[in-house]
């Protein structure tokens, strides 16, 4: 078999075949020879029918059947011969079967990039210490403190003070009508409320909103002005003046519980306050070491990503762009914003999409390449642990989940992510740890 390759841009390859006449003869004697048993030719017995006359007859089945045999086989061949690394086959064209019995065709495939690896062994990752201090505990405790927290009216006669906690019922109009009247897409909560919990800080509902209540006694109305800052996301909001009425319903303090052997057997029964801070200190170990393993993974990949240069398959980017994109949308939607805010920032998304779905189509690509230099391949028990692990994540049965699969031709999918984590956990256990030397915090400029 003769095979000329020919790489084009954008990870394209053609394949020119040409497949001997010995090989396209015998497929053919053998379709021929079905055909030949199972014809019924007018004047001849079933099987008896001359060859030439089963060729001429149905030379156009025959051909048909020829092509899918041949074509499918030639193709695997001429790209284990050539060693190419495909991704997929896009198309079969130009099929010609000449009167001597040999057969051309030409196939184009989308390849994976080629391109140099780099060093990729002992990559010096600069990692945080996961050392625990005894500041990390007591902030621990003081999170769990603040989470516990009562909040108790103030008895002494006096007005709201900065951070205060208020309930408040208050009304906002733009030149008397309410916001959303004028603003629709800026929603109720700047119109009006009752019962209303704000923590009296300089950011708290919009900036200078707290000041205007410093002094403010309980059962007091207050009216002021406050201007919607220039970052608000509502078209045409931001600058306009919002008059506010807001009368003050209680004032509050906030009491945090004392950190004693009483307040840690609230948090895990039986223990005292010495051995919370021993259960704290290990989960903080815990979650330091994790973070150290999940960016030592992110720094290894920013590093093979500078390194490598190579061309990408479009359809591919275009494909990992749209999911992107998908996820980028749906998740600002659990979060309530707003489909203008997403209109607005529409080629930023985009972009960022973009650059993310290149950026991991191209990791993807290094990985792979990397398994392939140290023959790195997933098991069986590691591929029916990742199974099992979607198959919990989807509360699906595994058989039932793998089946799904392989309608949807995944598994291929499933296998190339338990490929890339293995050679992640290679490069990962390769790497050289440099300790980032810890900073203190200037003091913020009064």
């Amino acid at each position: 078999m003769n095979v000329v390759v020919e790489n084009l841009p954008n990870c394209i390859t053609t394949l020119k075949v040409e497949v001997e006449s010995s090989k396209v003869s015998k497929v053919w004697e053998d379709v021929a020879g079905t055909y030949t048993k199972m014809a019924c030719i007018p004047a001849y017995r079933a099987g008896k029918a001359p060859k030439a006359i089963i060729e001429k007859k149905f030379s156009k089945e025959i051909r048909e059947e020829l092509e899918k045999k041949l074509l499918s086989e030639a193709c695997k061949e001429a790209i284990q011969e050539k060693g190419l690394k495909v991704i997929s086959l896009s198309q079969v064209e130009d099929v010609e079967i000449a009167e001597d019995k040999t057969m051309k065709f030409t196939a184009t495939l989308v390849t994976r990039p080629d391109f140099q690896l780099p060093n990729y062994k002992g990559l010096v990752i600069p990692l945080k210490p996961t050392d625990v201090s005894d500041e990390d505990v007591d902030n621990s405790l003081n999170e769990l403190r603040e989470q516990a927290a009562d909040f108790v009216d103030v008895t002494e006669d006096r007005g709201v003070k900065m951070e205060d906690f208020v309930v408040i019922d208050y009304t906002g109009t733009i030149d008397g009508a309410p916001v959303s009247d004028k603003f629709p897409k800026a929603g109720a909560p700047l119109s009006g409320n009752t019962d209303f919990w704000i923590h009296m800080v300089h950011e708290a509902f919009f900036p200078g909103f707290s000041e205007a209540l410093v002094g403010a006694k309980k059962d007091e109305t207050r009216t002021f002005e406050i201007e919607v800052p220039a970052e608000f996301p509502v078209e045409g909001l931001p600058g306009q003046k919002i008059q506010y009425q807001v009368t003050i319903k209680g004032i509050k303090e906030k009491v945090l519980p004392a950190l004693d052997d009483a307040f840690a057997d609230t948090i895990v029964k039986g223990k005292t306050l010495a051995e919370l801070r021993e259960v704290a200190k290990q989960e903080i170990e815990r979650q330091k070491k994790g973070e150290a393993e999940g960016s030592k993974r992110n720094e290894i990949m920013r590093q093979l990503l500078t390194q490598v240069e190579c061309e990408l398959p479009v359809d591919m980017v275009r494909t990992e762009t749209r999911r992107i994109l998908s996820d980028i949308v749906r998740e600002n939607q659990a979060r309530g914003v707003d489909e203008e805010v997403l209109r607005q920032n529409e080629q930023e998304i985009l972009g960022s999409a973009a650059q993310n779905a290149r950026d991991r189509l191209k990791g993807t690509f290094i990985l792979l390449k990397i398994a392939d230099a140290e023959n790195i391949k997933p098991t069986q028990q590691e591929f029916d642990q990742r199974i099992a692990y979607l198959a919990a994540r989807y509360d699906m049965k595994p058989d039932k989940l793998i089946k799904k699969l392989d309608e949807r031709n995944a598994i291929d999918q499933i296998l190339e992510e338990v490929l890339t984590s293995k050679v992640l956990d290679f490069l990962a256990a390769n790497a050289s740890v440099s300790t980032i030397p810890a900073v203190a915090e200037t003091p913020a400029q009064s």
